[in-house]
């Protein structure tokens, strides 16, 4: 009798926390990420790895873990963003503020919001924090008291970028990355992400068009690369 597919993932799942630093290699399709070739770490259950050129595994592996991979490429993407923002000014005029991610808050400057509009950013601790103020006017002035929490809905028209399924980028302790295929290994590769929506991340930097991704299962490589470097650890 075959073994149910629950139980092999389960087996694969396993052998990856077993195996328990990649930067850039050349990709099977895209453009060169090699830096260095040198130092493959051992493993068990079919999983390796070496610096330089990511993760190897066994075919009984990937076939257990369902492992899915898509090509970053260039789509239409409209943003979809609900900003949550906390009142702190009245009169003359309703204010709100909140924080993002520097590299979000360039697209926002030509968007429109649902029931407010921006009046400024301030990026004056980006540098330090890599995050910027976002000030907004609000509609419905009698409606807001300061201390309130508001959610204004992001409406921005869609544009052309580069981008991956959703489910490919990961946000790490080691920060934000996917795993790009690279001769038969994975690869873990620093990114940055701009906008997102439902099912696709934007890339800024760090992907061209072309190059092939994980899409799942990203977390139990990120583990294995884990274990298999440092000897154990666990993603946030």
């Amino acid at each position: 009798m075959n073994p149910r597919p629950w139980f092999l993932a389960s087996l694969a799942a396993s052998a990856l926390l077993l195996a328990g630093c990649g930067k850039k290699a050349s990709s099977e399709a895209g453009h060169d990420h090699s830096e260095h070739a040198e130092g493959e770490e051992g493993g068990e259950g079919g999983v390796t790895f070496k610096e330089g050129r990511g993760l190897q595994l066994s075919p009984e592996v990937i076939k257990a873990l369902g492992l899915v991979t898509a090509e970053a490429e260039n789509r239409a993407l409209a943003a979809e963003l609900n900003v949550i923002a906390q009142v702190f000014a009245t009169t003359p005029r309703v204010l709100a503020s909140t924080h993002l991610p520097a590299e979000q808050a360039g697209p926002l400057e030509k968007s429109s919001f649902t029931g407010a509009k921006l009046v400024r950013i301030d990026r004056t601790a980006a540098s330090a924090t890599r995050l910027v103020d976002l000030i907004f006017e609000l509609d419905s002035p009698a409606a807001h008291q300061v201390g309130d929490y508001v959610t204004l809905a992001l409406a921005v028209e869609p544009t052309t970028v580069l981008t991956v399924p959703r489910s490919a980028v990961l946000d790490g302790a080691a920060g934000t990355f996917v795993y790009v295929v690279n001769s038969g290994a994975y690869l873990r590769t620093p990114v940055k992400v701009g906008a997102r929506s439902a099912d696709f991340t934007e890339i800024t930097d760090g992907l061209y068009a072309g190059d092939v991704v994980v899409v799942s299962p990203v977390d139990q490589l990120w583990l294995a690369e884990l274990r298999l470097t440092k000897g154990g650890g666990h993603s946030h």
